[in-house]
């Protein structure tokens, strides 16, 4: 592609303090944006962009009432999809693109036009083609209720019920107290009138068929008033996030059709008789497993979405802001210092490791997505759900602890402007808080990943063959030769490598495999059952060892994306070092298991090594680090940050959103309270 397009595709940055830095960089951080995103991406990515600077919904509120931020947050989901902005059909990247300006919007939207669709496609049949034509034409609105109130992660601990009536031919729906009401649920609070209810199915022996998905009427479409037998309502205000109208639901005997049960694997017969179509029990609920994990693979990208912005408005900020320096005359901007390159550039490392995975993992659970909606089903099937289920459970805690990190180590590296509201890192910090606990709380959800490795290592020691078709734990087949390895390098650059880090990532995920799995037979041999045996094998254990997996897949992933041919040799070079760091910097923190473990010892400098190549990699990155958030920043307008604007003109921005406000300046009602003057 010629420049000239690229130019015109991508827009210049405007001059300004920032110019040095970016002068400094050692890529062109549009080509380099080309690669990273595609062409088709960045084209859409402009569409979106324009059509929410220009549509006059998308004006920004100034302190508004609840009520006002459900109202005006479902106006702008409908100019989306009035002006098919937002259609998942024509690009499945929307979802991405919008986050950065609202993320209320496409959280509610990932539900309506991903999450119930993906539900119905994956788990109904024809019989749910009429609902589903009105869900996409908006004569229905749409939520997903799985949460109760007292049972969210635990899903098999749900306890609201579908029973089956043979005189009616209908199911009864109904929750037997409060704490069985499903909650949380988005959209449920002011708009859905439709809801995917996940409920335990029990046919007329009193027979319970366990966890079954229905699609459940819960408003009249015309009146949208509750239905009889619905008790239905907003769960209030929240610490971010408000736009979106998280919403309780409660069932009395509420009948509702057969047809209501997505039956694509499993069905009621008229008389009441429960069939199913997967006869093998272990692979039905291994497919069921990766079609629910959609939901925490689109977190990975959320998350990823947050974090940059708030990397991107503390670089820009950290270049610019000047303190101290090598004389009373010269101030260095604080980007310069080293603890400031340690605080930042790390989690600027795990931002591009987790673009790219997500947007690998994202693709994978779509064309998982799609052999679940073909007929015939391949024999890999559950397998791959498993797989897709357990990187979901670590990659998802793992994503938004991270993120979580990246922007409260941001917020602090913009010192007290940082702290403003107007910064946005506030938000920011709050909006990302929810995905440390949606779509499973990330203590707990982490365990369904140590359980899935736990059995690839029984696998292994029983001759079996490791049960991993994305090939994200291939290598534990290897594990006897792999616990064998020594920490042999005897340089800086030896060391930080990306593929001998791989090595010792994939040395460190078989030393605590081999831990917890001794672990937990000696605490079977001291008879602890199996629900107490997980109990205590979660700290230092199986725990550690979920986010080792998650952290190896990022590594592994960001490895072969650098390997594509499409890079210029310092495109790669740039990656490569964000690669190394991200690694390093992971694997840093475990040293004193490597050396506990005997994979270094202590002649062989293995600390040494890997703290110098990190300081040498953060010192390297200086000159690229603009650059490497221009890659990554939305339109001054999307940013919304005074800090973070790409004109670098900071102090300018800061002073027009001090003095855009009158009140600033306004004498308080209760001026007289202040003083005891006598006047």
């Amino acid at each position: 592609m010629k420049l000239t397009k690229i130019k015109k595709m991508i827009a210049d940055l405007p001059k300004g303090p920032l110019d040095s830095y970016r002068k400094r960089a050692t890529f062109d951080w549009k080509l380099l944006k080309l690669n990273l995103e595609g062409e088709d991406y960045i084209n859409f990515q402009n569409t979106v962009w324009n059509f929410i600077r220009k549509t006059p919904v998308f004006q920004r509120l100034i302190s508004p009432t609840l009520d006002e931020e459900r109202r005006i947050c479902n106006a702008r989901i409908k100019a989306l999809i009035d002006n098919d902005i937002a259609n998942p059909v024509n690009h499945r990247d929307w979802f991405n693109v919008i986050f950065q300006y609202d993320a209320s919007i496409p959280i509610k939207m990932g539900v309506m036009q991903g999450m119930v669709p993906v539900a119905i496609l994956t788990l109904g049949t024809k019989d749910h083609s009429e609902i589903a034509e009105k869900l996409q034409e908006g004569q229905y609105a749409s939520c997903f209720a799985l949460t109760e109130i007292s049972h969210g992660t635990n899903a098999k601990g749900i306890r609201t019920t579908a029973t089956y009536d043979v005189q009616s031919k209908s199911f009864i729906i109904h929750t037997p107290d409060f704490e069985a009401a499903k909650c949380w649920a988005g959209g449920l609070g002011k708009t859905a009138t439709h809801a995917i209810i996940f409920a335990q199915l029990i046919t007329p022996d009193r027979s319970n068929h366990g966890l079954h998905t229905f699609i459940v009427p819960i408003r009249d479409p015309n009146t949208h008033l509750p239905l009889p037998g619905v008790i239905v309502g907003d769960m209030g205000e929240k610490i971010a996030l408000n736009g979106l109208d998280n919403g309780f639901v409660m069932f009395d005997n509420y009948r509702v059709a057969r047809q209501c049960l997505l039956n694509r694997t499993a069905s009621v017969t008229e008389d009441g008789t429960y069939k199913t179509k997967v006869k093998n029990e272990s692979k039905r609920f291994g497919a069921s497993l990766g079609a629910l994990s959609s939901g925490r693979a689109t977190i990975t990208s959320i998350t990823v979405n947050i974090a940059s912005l708030a990397m991107v408005i503390a670089v820009r900020y950290c270049a610019v802001r000047k303190q101290f320096g090598p004389s009373e005359s010269e101030e260095w901007p604080v980007i310069e210092y080293q603890a400031q390159q340690w605080r930042l550039f790390p989690h600027l490392a795990s931002i591009y490791a987790i673009k790219v995975f997500s947007s690998a993992f994202v693709t994978q659970m779509s064309e998982f997505q799609l052999k679940l909606s073909n007929a015939k089903n391949d024999d890999n099937i559950d397998h791959e759900g498993m797989e897709i289920h357990a990187l979901s459970s670590a990659a998802k805690p793992l994503c938004s602890w991270t993120s979580r990190d990246i922007i409260q180590d941001c917020r602090e590296s913009c010192g007290g402007h940082g702290y403003l509201k107007m910064s946005r890192l506030g938000d920011l910090r709050a909006e990302n808080d929810a995905n440390c606990t949606y779509e499973g709380e990330n203590n707990v959800l982490i365990q369904q990943a140590s359980n899935w490795l736990l059995n690839q290592w029984s696998n292994m020691l029983n001759g079996k063959s490791i049960n991993s078709p994305l090939g994200t734990a291939h290598f534990i087949k290897d594990a006897n030769n792999i616990l064998m390895q020594k920490f042999c390098h005897s340089t800086i650059e030896d060391t930080i490598k990306i593929e001998n880090l791989l090595l010792s990532f994939q040395w460190l995920i078989c030393y605590y495999l081999k831990r917890t799995y001794e672990k937990t037979k000696y605490l079977k041999n001291n008879g602890y059952d199996d629900f107490e045996t997980r109990n205590n094998i979660q700290v230092f254990f199986a725990q550690t060892l979920s986010l080792l997996y998650g952290q190896h897949a990022l590594m592994k992933y960001f490895i072969e994306r650098i390997q594509n041919p499409i890079w210029r040799p310092e495109e790669r070079n740039v990656l490569t070092k964000l690669c190394s760091l991200y690694g390093a910097v992971t694997l840093e923190k475990k040293l004193g298991d490597f050396y506990a473990g005997g994979y270094a010892t202590p002649m062989s400098n293995m600390e040494n090594f890997l703290r110098s190549g990190i300081i040498m990699l953060c010192k390297e990155l200086v000159n690229d680090a603009v650059a490497l958030v221009d890659v990554l920043a939305p339109p001054d307008f999307i940013i919304n940050s005074p800090l973070g604007m790409a004109d670098g003109e900071v102090y300018k921005h800061i002073k027009e959103w001090m003095f855009e406000k009158k009140e600033n300046f306004d004498r308080p009602t209760w001026w007289k309270e202040i003083t005891r003057s006598k006047l």
